[in-house]
């Protein structure tokens, strides 16, 4: 049996074993790591506890007469806490009357063992429970994937039909004036005055412009959709975006008698992927400037909110500051439940401009999909008769941050030098790191095997390594934390 149980269970499962004993915790170590189990160790209830939050370990031993706190103590608080209250516990006591093994279930155990026990016995009920406990999860994860997948169909087929229904309407209505005034203008070619064929061509213009930004921002959007649309992040100057913008616009805001501005100051460098926020930051200016009246204003900035967002991105830093870009109008504004359909792609909104101009509806879209692929949010701040402000965020290049978190090189700093006590010449500083850690996830046997390996650094290194591994033999966690903290 014994064989069996090895065989199935070499994956490397971590148990911890929370017992006051040394002489029954190192036994007990001995023998799982045997059978190719991690061990994590603790010698009461209280370190049990930051060990099994710490470590995550897959299974937990737990005797019930310890100091300070109990086993069902201990255990009550396991399943109290949202980080360890999956874990199984089986309780190890040398108490065996009913009331206390009810006690062990009631307060969350799932199996009790009672001292002394047989070895082979234990390890056999350890591994019972990793499999019910890996079937419960694996059919967690099934469900999970089933209803991230049911959700992402259901998104699919919202989408599929938006993009139909644009096409079908949206693309089809431009066409129409688009056809009759090259119509007329056939006609009026021969017989109507200059001024009125130039009229009717400048109309006709219009109407393939609409035409053709639509199709644009439809085949925008399904590259977006379909992955397609690479996102090359790069460090660049924010205000230089806007000034590209300004300049691509100016001649639209003069028509529309505009003031067009740019505040956001100098020397902010944001990093993103340039292409998308130059398309984010034009689509939300041609939209400020549709929507404004003559006499009016539309300004682009920044500013720096406290914001550190916390996002893990394969291509962003796993902590950054961000940068708030807005484009503010003094324009028409827009009510809050229209606002609240404006990111929508099953709510068609499009509203005509203060110059009749037209919509898609997908400008703003796009826009949120761009934003968030560059790791930040977008929202619309509106009252209506007052104008609208369209804010994002983008990550922002924070010299006190490391500029490894952006691809840039590492900037490090060279610690101090550890001091030798009790005349011992300590390891190295990440030598030093390497222990701290394994103590505090109680993995003796490991600290054990490092003590090993400090002796092949060099003889200088054996007095300490020596230390180190018979306080790891003993279980002794205080006194290697206070050799550790020494020569740290």
């Amino acid at each position: 049996m014994s064989a069996i149980v090895q065989n199935s269970f070499q994956q490397d499962y971590i148990v911890l074993i929370v017992d006051d004993n040394a002489t029954n915790l190192g036994v007990a170590a001995d023998h799982f790591r045997e059978h190719g189990f991690r061990i994590m160790t603790a010698t009461n209830g209280e370190l049990g506890l930051k060990r099994a939050k710490l470590g995550h370990p897959d299974i937990i031993l737990l005797d019930v007469m310890m100091p300070d706190i109990d086993g069902f103590e201990t255990c009550r608080r396991l399943k109290a806490d949202s980080a360890t209250q999956d874990i199984p516990v089986i309780f190890m006591t040398a108490l065996a009357n009913v009331e206390d093994k009810v006690k062990g279930f009631e307060v969350g155990g799932v199996d009790y063992i009672t001292k002394p026990f047989q070895h082979e016995e234990v390890l056999a009920r350890v591994t019972t429970h990793l499999r019910i406990r890996d079937l419960a999860h694996s059919l967690q994860s099934a469900n999970q994937e089933l209803t991230e997948l049911t959700q992402s169909l259901q998104k699919a087929n919202a989408d599929k039909d938006k993009f139909f229904s644009i096409v079908a309407h949206d693309l089809k209505g431009p066409f129409m004036p688009l056809l009759g005034n090259l119509e007329f203008l056939i006609e009026m070619a021969e017989t109507s005055p200059p001024l009125e064929t130039k009229k009717m061509g400048e109309s006709a213009y219009l109407s393939a412009k609409n035409v053709y930004n639509l199709l644009e921002n439809l085949l925008q959007w399904a590259r977006l959709e379909q992955g397609r649309m690479e996102h090359q992040p790069v460090i660049f100057n924010l205000r230089l975006i806007a000034e590209q913008v300004i300049d691509l616009l100016e001649a639209n805001a003069v028509a529309k008698g505009l003031v067009l501005q740019n505040n956001v100051p100098p020397g902010v460098l944001v990093y993103a992927d340039e292409n998308m926020l130059s398309t984010v930051v034009r689509n939300l200016t041609s939209n400020a400037l549709k929507f404004t009246s003559r006499g009016g204003q539309v300004t682009i900035s920044s500013q720096m909110p406290a914001v550190m967002s916390q996002k893990t991105d394969s291509l962003l830093p796993t902590s950054y500051s961000l940068v708030e870009v807005s484009v503010t109008d003094t324009g028409v504004g827009v009510s809050q439940t229209d606002a609240a359909k404006l990111f929508k792609i099953e709510v068609h909104h499009s509203t005509i401009g203060t110059a009749k101009e037209k919509g898609t509806g997908l400008g703003l879209i796009i826009c949120k999909e761009m934003v968030e692929k560059n790791g930040g949010q977008i929202w619309v701040e509106s009252e209506v008769g007052k104008g609208t402000a369209v804010k994002f965020t983008v990550p922002l290049v924070d010299f006190g941050l490391p500029m490894s978190n952006f691809g840039l090189g590492e900037q490090s700093e060279i610690g101090h030098q550890p001091s030798a006590t009790e005349n011992l010449v300590p390891p190295p500083p990440e030598e030093i790191a390497i222990l701290s850690q394994l103590t505090m996830v109680g993995d003796m046997h490991g600290l054990a095997e490092r003590a090993n390996y400090l002796k092949q650094l060099g003889e200088p290194y054996i007095p300490f390594a020596n230390k180190l591994r018979a306080l790891a033999r003993g279980f002794e966690e205080e006194e290697i934390l206070a050799l550790i903290s020494q020569t740290a």
